[in-house]
């Protein structure tokens, strides 16, 4: 009942596959839990409904009056160039198209649709692969193959539609809250300090299976702790480890001196030592930095 025009880069997300890490299949689902959600409460969708995460560059036309909300960061995003406002449940006439163009305040947008994307049009199939209708970058997964002048069936909301008075945003001048991870004892007192006191850079190579940190600069009292320190951590060479399971978060150290953190297509296991694990919320927030963003980290109990 919703035509995709432009596909743009846009993916059909929803909450995930649960319960396969041990077949080697990750979760996947939305990279930014937080505004899938709010984006389909708004709606009055089930919490787990399938939306559209986009990058930019969609459009798609309503075949029929249809309730949408938009979530996420700021953004160029019309209805039949009407603005359409974040985190307001909007009405589209059968025939309107919407436009969802640059985003300017992160990485990606979510747009729900009230009842949810249940398939395509013309196909009475399950599109569901494994209990989710999510696209998966990793595996390869894509229940729901989106072209140009794909036709998308949706179901029945379960509430009315409601709206928020303001838009939520992503706080970048926050450090990330981080855990002990798996190896954390495997590091020197001073690498742990350093890793806390560095600034971070968002790498341009960051996806939807992990975000790469850069080291920029660390404050003085790391000062004595360069980069090249990283790998040393008593007497375990980097590769040299078991593979161990893997969770959205993970802070992984690689033999390049970076740290990657999961993301939502992240493998279900990994060779590298995890030193924290981010808080569920902060990898929301993570997920939406472009490239070049400064991030640090505070560790929490």
């Amino acid at each position: 009942m919703i035509r995709v025009d432009r596909v743009g880069l846009t993916t059909v997300q929803d909450e995930g596959r649960r319960g396969f890490a041990h077949l080697g299949v990750p979760r996947s689902g939305a990279a930014d839990r937080g505004s899938y959600r709010l984006a389909n409460r708004l709606a009055g969708n089930a919490s787990s409904a399938a939306v559209l995460e986009t990058s930019g560059g969609l459009v798609a036309t309503a075949l029929r009056d249809v309730t949408v909300v938009l979530t996420g960061p700021d953004c160029e995003a019309t209805v039949d160039a009407r603005p359409l406002s974040r985190c307001r449940a909007t009405t589209m006439r059968a025939g309107e198209s919407l436009r969802v163009e640059r985003i300017r305040g992160g990485t990606r947008a979510y747009i729900s649709v009230a009842g949810g994307i249940v398939g395509v049009e013309g196909h009475d199939v399950d599109h569901q692969l494994l209990n989710s209708l999510s696209h998966d970058t990793l595996s390869g997964f894509t229940p729901v193959l989106l072209h140009n002048g794909v036709v998308l069936r949706l179901g029945a909301p379960l509430n009315p539609p409601s709206s928020l008075d303001l838009a939520i945003d992503h706080d970048r001048s926050q450090p990330l809250a981080m855990s002990e991870g798996p190896h954390r004892e495997m590091f020197t007192v001073e690498i742990i300090r350093w890793v806390v006191s560095t600034t971070w850079s968002v790498s341009a190579t960051s996806n939807r299976v992990g975000i790469r940190l850069v080291a920029v600069r660390a404050t003085n009292d790391a000062a004595t702790t360069s980069s090249s320190d990283l790998a040393s951590f008593r007497g375990v060479a980097l590769g040299e480890l078991d593979s161990i399971p893997l969770v959205r978060g993970a802070v992984q150290v690689t033999p390049s001196n970076e740290l990657v953190v999961m993301l939502a297509d992240h493998p279900t296991t990994g060779g590298y030592p995890v030193i924290g694990v981010v808080a569920a919320r902060d990898v929301d927030r993570l997920s939406q930095f472009v490239a070049d963003t400064a991030v640090t980290f505070a560790w929490s109990d």
